[in-house]
């Protein structure tokens, strides 16, 4: 058999550590049927390795084989495309993890550094998402995360279908894509719709199709701080009832205890002010209720009639 260069031998350990991977358990037999070598090369490349830190266990029999186990050092990995974005996304989470920025930051910059240049464009574009603070609940697609990420990165237009709720139907919207944030565990598209002249949020677990445009749509100017934008969106979104409520102690009190995403806490010659909306008066008095301020509506008048009779339930109930 012709001998290997150094070079095919280096690649060539590097593809069966990756059949190591991926196929836990593969034999000296199945490993050198899927390289192209000798049994015996199969063993060297897997001694190779092991001198290079990789603890690779053997089992005898016609059911053992090769398992990567853990070791006492960190080797380097193998990752494919996808993995290596799923990687990215995660570091960009750990951003605002307290504790964890600096390393976070240094990681995605080594990843950036040693990737193939054919995927530097994911990791720039994944690395212009913003984050806050909260726990990934609701999954936001990859084949729709990826390219949104793509289009925002490019300043492109997209074509998406997007459910304005979890019971209507998808309907395809052309917008410019601005940024992406996460949110309360939930992905945030800040866009502007064609014809539109207002940056607005859309929940990218509720997009099922992004298609590129290769062009741009005219829009404004895009909002200085996307992640307040969404935020707003949510605390003062297309609700029935929009609260005001004047709250006897400091702002800076009030916001320690609420939610951007549910309230906006404004300043005010009387202390402060809190502004949100609702479909639901009940629950907006059961919320204010919960918070224990000493405060007084300002509209809608109705909302006193929920507070008080709310307060009546629990006198009876207690």
């Amino acid at each position: 058999m012709q001998a290997h260069s150094p070079a095919s031998t280096a690649s060539r350990r590097l593809e069966t550590l990756s059949l190591l991977q991926t196929h836990p358990g593969i034999s000296a037999a199945g490993l050198a049927a899927r390289l192209g070598v000798t049994e015996r090369t199969a063993r060297r490349d897997v001694a190779q390795l092991r001198e290079l830190g990789y603890r690779i266990d053997a089992e005898a029999g016609r059911t053992g084989g090769y398992r990567l186990a853990h070791g006492r050092t960190m080797p380097p990995l193998l990752l494919d495309a996808d993995e290596v974005a799923a990687v990215a996304l995660g570091l960009r989470t750990a951003v605002a993890v307290d504790g964890l920025e600096t390393a976070a930051v240094t990681a995605l910059a080594k990843l950036t550094q040693v990737v193939p240049s054919r995927w530097q464009a994911r990791l720039t574009a994944l690395a212009d998402v913003q984050t806050l603070p909260g726990q990934f609940s609701r999954r936001a697609g990859h084949d729709v995360l990826v390219p949104a990420a793509l289009a925002c990165r490019a300043n492109e237009a997209i074509r998406i279908r997007h459910r304005r709720n979890d019971t209507s139907p998808a309907t395809a919207t052309d917008v410019q894509p601005h940024r992406l944030v996460t949110l309360r565990g939930r992905w945030y598209l800040v866009a502007c719709p064609r014809g539109d002249l207002e940056w607005k949020a859309y929940a990218v677990d509720r997009i099922d199709h992004v298609q590129p445009l290769g062009t741009r749509i005219q829009s404004p100017e895009p909002p200085v701080d996307a992640a307040e934008l969404v935020a707003d969106t949510l605390a003062h979104g297309p609700w029935r009832h929009r609260v005001r409520v004047r709250v006897h102690t400091s702002a800076d009190l009030v916001r320690e205890l609420v939610d951007p995403s549910v309230a906006t806490v404004i300043d005010a010659d009387y202390e402060c002010e809190l502004r949100f909306g609702t479909d639901d008066l009940d629950w907006a008095a059961r919320w204010l209720a919960y918070l224990n301020l000493d405060l007084d509506v300002i509209e809608p008048n109705s909302l006193n009639d929920h507070l008080r009779a709310f307060g009546s339930w629990l006198l009876e109930r207690h």
